[in-house]
Formats: structure tokens, C-alpha cells, sequence
């Protein structure tokens, strides 16, 4: 009997380094990561550090693939058409998350991809042209939100992704005060048109004014967040004026479903040990992604479902929902 008992625990030990053993991944060719926006916007400039880092790691080629075109669409239909072996991964945020809910993608995102781990939750900043700024006699968000009550239409506020996070951002800020809203292709042409005063306003991560808010060309007035920001302790924030508009882009990696839970988790360990270099806090710091708490990869299931809840509510209140989800409503 204790023999038999002996050689059942050596075949149950056996097994078990087996399973253990097939459950590693190991990456063996070049990994793509898909970015459904052009070179130099806020995923693409996400995505590239971490790509590098990765590319250590992994000890294989991490690149990225730009797919532009469709707010993001496009990169969605490209990544969910690659086979689904481990290989393909994506930046989503939750502008996706509304293309999927206005019926723009083919199929249903929400069931059809899946989460792998959050990498930076960014800042949405009113920033203001100083020519503008000059012009209007206006030097702070209560100033600017005054001068629009008694100037109607007057002042211009160019956005990259109005049926995205910064179209849900425009709405919840300004809400009532009555804007021009003049829509732009590309960051570099509306950062451009904000140095020269042709547009007076823009919405957008800190990140991707933060050169031009040290340079002085545009005024940072309001952080969309609850508290002021370190990196900017002078500029006001939504909390302390009263205005219920928290929304910002954030960024984080994810696989069509099917992609195997071994590979989703090797890339997961994988993004936790880049995030620990200083390299990536560095950037976290300059880009001011360091103000929030990043969801872990354990959390995104929940913090995806909840964003995707909240933008839900935004378009059915907006009368834009075209697609809907039963565990949303």
C-alpha cells in the first residue's frame, strides 16, 4: 500500500511540473502591437516606450503597427483579423469603447476582446491659445467661463475625437456655455493653430500639451480631475470649480479573444516588470500619468466594464447610442 501510494504521489508530482511547464509562454518571434491612430498622438506615444521595454524583455521584436482611420476602427478591424495565437495585441481606450456602442465596428468589441493590463491613465487639460488669451483679457478658467457667459459662441475649442472621450469631455465641462467647436485631423495641425491663435481652446491629455504649456505659447486653465495637479499646482481643476467632468483618455493593452491565457499572462508579467524600470516612471512622471492609480491587470475586467457603463450612459443621454449591451443598462 505504501508503495502504490508512493507512486501515486510521484505521477500527481510529475503531472504537476508538467502542467507548470505548459503553462509558461515563451515568445518566440516578433510581437505586434496595433495602434489605431497615426505616429505621434497619445497612443501611439503610449505604446512606443513601452514597446521598447518590452522588446528587452521579451528578448523578441516588439513593434507597432499604425492603422489610422475611423477614430480607431480601423485598428480594431486590422487586430481582430489576425489570428489569435498570442502574437497580436492592441491599444484600446474607451473612445473604442463608444465607436463599439455607436455600431461603427463589425463586431461586438465588448465580447470580443479582452483586457491584458493597463498602462497609463492620462489628464484631459483645457489648454488655451496665449495670443487668445491676450486678446480676450483672460488669464484663468473663472476668468475664460465669465467671458464665454457674456460672449456666445465667440471662443473656439478644437478637438481630435468628438465621437470620443474628448467629444464626452467637451460636453460635461462646458456644458451650458455656448462654444465653437472646430474639429482637427491631427494633433501637430491643432497644436500648430493654438500657438498662432486661430483656434482659442483645445482638449487633450497633459501630455500632449505639456511642451507647449513650459514654452509659454498655451495656457493650461483646467485639469479634468479631482485634485490640482502637482506638475501644475496654479491651474484650477474641475473639483474645486464645481464642474462633475472627471473623463480622460486612458491606455492600455488588449487581445482578441481566443488569444491563449498563457500568452495574455507572459505579456502581462511582462508590462509589470517594464513598469517597475525607471525608464517608464520617468515617463510617467513627464507626462503627469502619475497623478491617478493605475488599474492592475487583475482590476481591468472590472475598471473596463465600469468605463464602459459610463460611456454607455453619456451617449443614451447624448441620443447616440446605437448599439446596446443588456449588462450595461
Amino acid at each position: 500500500m505504501k508503495k502504490m501510494l508512493s507512486i501515486v504521489l510521484a505521477l500527481v508530482m510529475v503531472l504537476a511540473i508538467a502542467v507548470s511547464a505548459s503553462a509558461e509562454w515563451k515568445f518566440e518571434r516578433k510581437v505586434e502591437i496595433v495602434c489605431g491612430y497615426g505616429v505621434g498622438g497619445g497612443m501611439d506615444g503610449t505604446l512606443r516606450p513601452m514597446a521598447n521595454l518590452l522588446t528587452d524583455i521579451l528578448g523578441v521584436p516588439v513593434e507597432i503597427v499604425n492603422v489610422e482611420g475611423g477614430s480607431g476602427v480601423n485598428g480594431i478591424e486590422y487586430a481582430y483579423k489576425q489570428p489569435a495565437d498570442g502574437y497580436t495585441f492592441m491599444g484600446g481606450s474607451q473612445s473604442l469603447f463608444m465607436q463599439d456602442l455607436a455600431g461603427t465596428t463589425s463586431m461586438d468589441y465588448k465580447n470580443e476582446f479582452i483586457p491584458v493590463d493597463m498602462l497609463v491613465q492620462s489628464i484631459n487639460i483645457v489648454g488655451a491659445s496665449k495670443v487668445s488669451m491676450d486678446k480676450y483679457g483672460v488669464k484663468t478658467w473663472s476668468d475664460l467661463a465669465k467671458y464665454m457667459e457674456e460672449h456666445p459662441y465667440e471662443v473656439s475649442l478644437g478637438m481630435l475625437s468628438a465621437t470620443g472621450v474628448d467629444g464626452m469631455s467637451v460636453a460635461q465641462t462646458f456644458g451650458d456655455l455656448a462654444i465653437l467647436e472646430v474639429p482637427y485631423t491631427s494633433g501637430s495641425d491643432l497644436n500648430a493653430a493654438l500657438v498662432g491663435g486661430h483656434c482659442d481652446l483645445s482638449i487633450a491629455g497633459f501630455d500632449e500639451i505639456a511642451g507647449l504649456a513650459a514654452s509659454g505659447d498655451v495656457i493650461p486653465l483646467l485639469a479634468l480631475c479631482e485634485n490640482r495637479l502637482s506638475v501644475w499646482p496654479e491651474m484650477e481643476c474641475t473639483a474645486e470649480v464645481g464642474i462633475d467632468s472627471f473623463a480622460a483618455p486612458w491606455r492600455a493593452l488588449w487581445c482578441v479573444k481566443g488569444t491563449p491565457q498563457e500568452a495574455i499572462d507572459a505579456m502581462a508579467a511582462a508590462i509589470a516588470q517594464a513598469k517597475e524600470t525607471d525608464t517608464w516612471k520617468e515617463y510617467l512622471k513627464a507626462g503627469a500619468y502619475d497623478q491617478r492609480v493605475i488599474p492592475t491587470a487583475e482590476e481591468m475586467p472590472e475598471f473596463a466594464f465600469s468605463e464602459y457603463k459610463d460611456a454607455r450612459d453619456y451617449m443614451f443621454d447624448q441620443g447616440t447610442l446605437i448599439k446596446d449591451y443588456d449588462d450595461l443598462k
